[in-house]
């Protein structure tokens, strides 16, 4: 409503704004035209434009005379009567407003009488001012429109068109249609048209009722469309529809029966305004009365639920369908009628047409759709039809309308109707449960409607389809009670009307001792956990077959009670009669069965009520054993008072209870059991059935730290090894060791593990607290040694655990610490080993000769940090000021740093020298570290050691310094830094008078030749045919050793080519498989060599004479005699070109490429 007159005033506001816009358009028309006028003029006489302004000041001032001479006698040359009045006119002010007249220059007089007095008034003003007030009310302005169309006042006409539609609104929008229409004024008739079909909603009937039916039908038709026929329905008007009708004759049956845009029927709209004369004539021409709208609802269907009965009436009269039925909700017109709040005028008489049974589509009749809406009109209506009515139909959510009216309504005056009706079923049972109306009256809770139902003898014990009567049904919905609450509660957690319900039904014969059929239980054992004011309406009612009747679980009204800690009500079924001792269907005894759901308090219950303790389980366990084993520490404690067997094994693993509260953590009822006199050893066997064991070394193998140091502080043997038990299985495994080495390892593991004791195997676990506490117990042997001769402090350092090791370092006996086990290692080189320098360091700090100690081979912590190249035990050892200079206790006598220089570690050789090594410190063989790395090809070493003055000269026992040995092994590099960089001296020789050269022409391979290379690059003048003590030189060796690269470049070298040694061995004479490198050595001759020197041929070994000459071979150089070089020949290649005597070797190479026959 604030909307619309928020709307209306801003609709007025518009209005006026449109008004002054008008007024304002006026003005300005008056003076475009003046200036129209005074340029017309000044065009027409030819004035010049100079002279245009004295024109424009003449038409206004004429203009402003014109508006003077209003009813003046000034000029004046005509009167003008109207309505009895008299105005003084003049003809040039009427000729110039209309021609209606023509000529009036012979007219004095103009008669207009058919004009009211105001309207002449208004209309001469405007002929003289052009002036028209815009208030003037419409009983002024429609005469004067009229009046200027009857006098062909064109601009007057225009204004007051204008005027007008500015003010052309709902409450007159149709009178001036019709003035529109009927002076044919189509732009008003237009505008009031759009007004009309704009606001059609705020116009009424009332608006039209003077407005002739042909004009309105054509107004209607103009904008209607489809909504015509509607539209004329609405304005209520029989005489437009009959031209409706007339004019649609020949398709009435199809326009009669369309929906309109808002899905309305004509009829439809009809009936809504109760107008049956048209609703008469629609039908008679063809409107259907069944016709269903967009819903499905039919128009009887619409009728009957807004209660019009006239309609209703009109339309059975009319013939229509009273079997309609919703296609969606399948309801028929009797559900509507039920659900109508409507006044019923329909008589029993009436429902013979209809299918009072009927159902719609949840499964719901008349009769229950009546209830629901308790429409007990339409209820007397069809309970007066009984004789067709079921009463007993129940709707798809197995409803009926007894349930409805008692359950969801609460009306009993609609169920006391029911009820006497005949043929109606008292127990209103559900098809599908079963359950009766008692049973839902239960669920609901719903005391007045047990009450009612009972009074009127409905039976209250009849079970549901699962066997579940009221009874059972009432006691599960009652809450449970727990009895932690104050007795002065126990009413208050109840409803009154759930204990009304259960008073009602006991009182109506409700059996407490029927089973439900779903739980198997009675009515006693749902008790049990409710309210103390439950059992007590029960308990009179049962007799002591059902206080020990078992559910379908084999479950007791005593054992229920005590299973949800109602003792206070346990005690009294046993002051019932309920037995303390019964036991299950498989003969376990209530005891038994508290302990093993760890129900200490039911435990606790039975034995101060006399329960007999002395009761084993079925399978062996005693109530200790599942006491223990549940930690029910009370129980255990009043089971040990009365005399139980602190050590009966679990029959299951053997174990005694003491194992079974350590095992589950329960160290409470470890105390009561210890204090009691539970044995502390609990020797048994272990999980594989192979070791007999303490309950010590069980906790140790299983991590299970807290047990074991329970056990240690109780005074447990901490020193007790395991035994292997003599098993038929490890009978078998001895016997088979001495065929099978394989098949004794299991026997062997046992063996090594019964050499353990409690300390050895908590540090190989990680057990720190089990460590803590052995160690700092007195009784605990720290230097106890397993299979392999291991402490405990061995396994602490193997399995690199600084923690416990430290807790072994504080103990008073620092003796363990030197212990070697079975493969010579101490706890300190086993760290070393490991690279643990903190668990060393401290080693040392609790023993400090121990990083001296020497090991099997000899070899202390540093001799073996350095063969293993490991720098980190190196400087750790040096960190602590090892001694360097110490040599292994061993044949080889070597130092740390000979070590050093064997393995090739430069950043370990500086450390030692810079911790005080001997540079020049010599081993069994006389070597020293220089030897030894040049030996090993070391050169950086070399060099280190060079750097830091060793003497490279020192020889060893054979006679070879450090450049003997770099090139007996072909370590060039070596040969170049003690050449270039050292003092060497290069032409030493050893015992055997054998130089460098000499040793290099031993070694095989290209080595050798690469060394020869470097010395002969270094030293060009190196004397090549030394000889050793036997004569050899190094060319010499080279041949021998088959060395033919090394042959080749001594002879470039200048190498004589025929020395002989002092076995009168020469390359010619040398035994070899084939003459292919001597023949090969003189094919690469490219110059003359070196002669050789002699007394003898080196061919026939004949000594020279006077008589027998020295001669030398020109190719090879060898010393030969006259018949041994009879051969003469050009060389070429030594440019040679006169014959000159050779040997016969080489003039066979020269002429034939091979070597000549041998002579005999």
């Amino acid at each position: 409503m604030p909307a619309e007159v928020g709307i209306s005033k801003h609709l007025d506001l518009l209005r006026k704004e449109h008004v002054r816009l008008q007024v304002r358009h006026a003005e300005l028309q008056r003076s475009y035209d003046a200036l129209l006028s005074a340029n017309a003029l000044g065009s027409a006489d030819g004035i010049r434009s100079a002279q245009n302004v004295s024109t424009s000041n003449f038409i206004h001032a004429l203009l402003h005379i014109v508006t003077q001479l209003y009813d003046k006698d000034l000029y004046s040359d005509i009167t003008i009567h109207f309505d009895g009045h008299q105005l003084r006119g003049h003809r040039i002010v009427i000729a110039a407003r209309t021609d209606f007249w023509g000529d009036l220059s012979a007219v004095e007089r103009l008669e207009l009488t058919e004009i009211p007095g105001k309207v002449a008034k208004v209309m001469m003003k405007w002929m003289y001012t052009n002036i028209l007030d815009e208030n003037i009310g419409d009983s002024v302005l429609l005469p004067l429109l009229e009046t200027a169309l009857k006098y062909h006042f064109e601009d007057l006409k225009t204004r007051c068109e204008e005027i007008l539609i500015a003010r052309i609104d709902v409450e007159n929008c149709a009178k001036i249609y019709q003035f529109a229409e009927l002076h044919s004024l189509d732009r008003i008739r237009d505008f009031c048209a759009e007004v009309v079909f704009d606001r059609w909603s705020e116009f009424t009937p009332e608006h039209f009722v003077d407005m002739p039916a042909q004009l309105l039908y054509r107004l209607l038709k103009r904008k209607s469309g489809a909504n015509l026929l509607g539209s004329l329905i609405r304005l209520q008007r029989e005489d437009v529809l009959f031209l409706f009708l007339i004019e649609n004759d020949a398709r009435l049956k199809t326009i009669l029966n369309e929906f309109d845009c808002d899905g309305q029927l004509p009829l439809g709209i009809a009936f809504e305004l109760k107008q049956l004369k048209m609703a008469k004539c629609l039908v008679t021409h063809g409107a259907d009365v069944n016709k269903l709208d967009e819903r499905g609802n039919s128009l009887l269907w619409k009728a009957i639920e807004k209660g019009n009965a006239e309609v209703c009436d009109f339309l059975i009269e009319n013939g229509a369908n009273l079997n309609y039925v919703h296609e969606e909700s399948g309801e028929t017109l009797l559900h509507v009628l039920a659900k109508s709040k409507a006044k019923s005028q329909w008589t029993p008489g009436e429902l013979t047409n209809f299918d009072v049974n009927a159902l719609d589509r949840n499964g719901r009749s008349p009769l229950i759709v009546a209830v629901e809406h308790e429409n007990i009109a339409v209820i007397d209506l069809l309970l007066q039809h009984q004789l067709k009515l079921d009463v007993n139909r129940h709707d798809n959510a197995s409803r009926s309308a007894l349930q409805i009216a008692l359950l969801e309504r609460h009306n009993l005056e609609i169920a006391k109707k029911l009820l006497a009706t005949d043929g109606l079923d008292l127990l209103c049972a559900d098809k599908k449960t079963g359950q009766t109306l008692i049973h839902k009256t239960v669920a609901f809770s719903d005391q007045i409607a047990a009450q009612f139902l009972a009074a009127n003898g409905v039976p209250v014990d009849v079970p549901d389809a699962k066997g579940s009567t009221p009874l059972h049904h009432l006691l599960k919905a009652l809450p449970a009670f727990d009895e932690t609450t104050a007795h002065h509660q126990q009413q208050s957690t109840i409803d009154p009307s759930l204990l009304s319900i259960l008073q009602i039904l006991l009182q109506s014969g409700a059996n407490p001792s029927s089973v439900d059929g779903i739980s198997g239980c009675t009515a006693l054992h749902y008790a049990v956990s409710k309210p103390r004011a439950v059992l007590d309406a029960l308990l009179p009612h049962c007799d002591s077959a059902t206080i020990g009747t078992t559910d379908r679980d084999g479950r007791s009204p005593l054992w229920c009670a005590l299973l949800t800690s109602k003792f206070d009500t346990a005690a009294l079924l046993i002051g019932a009669g309920a037995d303390i001792n019964e036991k299950s269907a498989d003969g376990v005894p209530l005891l038994i069965k508290a302990i093993a759901l760890k129900r200490d308090d039911i435990s606790r219950f039975l034995l101060a009520n006399k329960a007999i303790a002395a009761v084993t389980s079925p399978d062996g366990f005693t109530p200790l054993n599942l006491a223990v084993q549940n930690g029910l520490t009370s129980t255990v404690d009043q089971l040990c008072k009365l005399g139980a067997n602190l050590n009966h094994p679990n029959p299951l693993n053997g174990l005694i209870p003491l194992w079974t509260a350590l095992e589950n953590g329960d160290f409470g009822t470890a105390e009561v059991l210890i204090a009691h006199g539970a044995d502390t050893e609990g020797l048994c066997a272990n999980d594989e059935q192979t070791m007999d064991e303490t309950l010590l070394h069980r906790a140790i193998d299983k991590n299970n730290q807290k047990a074991a140091v329970f056990l240690i502080k109780s005074g447990c043997n901490v020193n007790a090894l395991r035994s292997v038990r003599d098993s038929p299985s490890s009978r078998q495994q001895q016997n088979a060791s001495s065929s099978s080495p394989a098949s004794s390892t299991p026997v062997a593991e046992l063996y090594a593990r019964s050499k353990q004791t409690p300390l050895h195997t908590a540090v190989q676990w990680g057990l720190t607290e089990v460590a803590r506490a052995l160690i700092a117990n007195l009784s605990c042997r720290i230097d106890a040694q397993d299979a392999d001769g291991r402490t405990a402090a061995h396994i602490a350092v193997l399995e690199q655990d600084q923690h416990t090791l430290e807790l072994l370092l504080a103990h008073p006996d620092p003796s363990p610490l030197g212990v070697r086990d079975r493969y010579g290692h101490t706890p300190l080189a086993l760290a070393m080993r490991a690279k643990q320098n903190k668990m060393a360091e401290a080693i040392c700090k609790r023993l400090p000769h121990a990083a001296l100690q020497m090991n099997g081979s000899g070899e202390n912590l540093l001799h073996c940090a350095v063969k293993g190249a490991d720098l980190e035990s190196v400087l750790f050892l040096l960190g602590i000021h090892i001694d360097v200079n110490i040599a292994t206790q061993d044949q080889e006598r070597n130092t740390a740093l000979h070590i050093c220089s064997r393995v090739g570690e430069e950043l370990i050789l500086r450390n030692l020298i810079l911790a005080g090594a001997e540079i020049n410190a010599r081993n069994a063989s006389g070597q020293t570290a220089l030897a030894i790395a040049a030996m090993h090809g070391h050169d950086e070493i070399c060099r280190a050691l060079l750097e830091n003055g060793a003497d490279p000269n020192i020889a060893n026992d054979d006679g070879n310094n450090a450049l003997h040995a770099a090139v007996s092994r072909g370590s060039v590099k070596v040969i170049r830094l003690l050449l270039s960089e050292s003092q060497v001296d290069v032409l030493a020789v050893n015992k055997r008078q054998q130089n460098i050269l000499h040793l290099c022409a031993i070694n095989i391979g290209h080595v050798s030749a690469e060394a020869f290379v470097e010395i002969m690059r270094i030293h060009p003048n190196y004397p090549l045919e030394a000889a050793d003590i036997y004569g050899n030189t190094m060319f010499l060796l080279a041949f021998i050793n088959g060395n033919s690269e090394l042959c080749k470049l001594a002879l470039k070298n200048g190498a004589c080519m025929g020395t002989m040694n002092s076995q009168g061995q020469t390359v010619f004479n040398f035994s070899t498989p084939t003459q292919q490198l001597l023949i090969g050595l003189l094919e690469s001759l490219e110059r003359e060599p070196r002669w050789a020197e002699g007394d003898a041929c080196s061919e026939c070994a004949m000594k020279f004479t006077l008589t027998m000459r020295k001669h030398h071979c020109r190719h090879c150089g060898r010393l030969v005699c006259a018949k041994c070089s009879d051969q003469q020949i050009p060389i070429l290649k030594y440019n040679l070109a006169k014959t000159v005597r050779v040997c016969q070797m080489c003039f066979g190479v020269l002429t034939l490429g091979a070597a000549p026959p041998q002579r005999k």
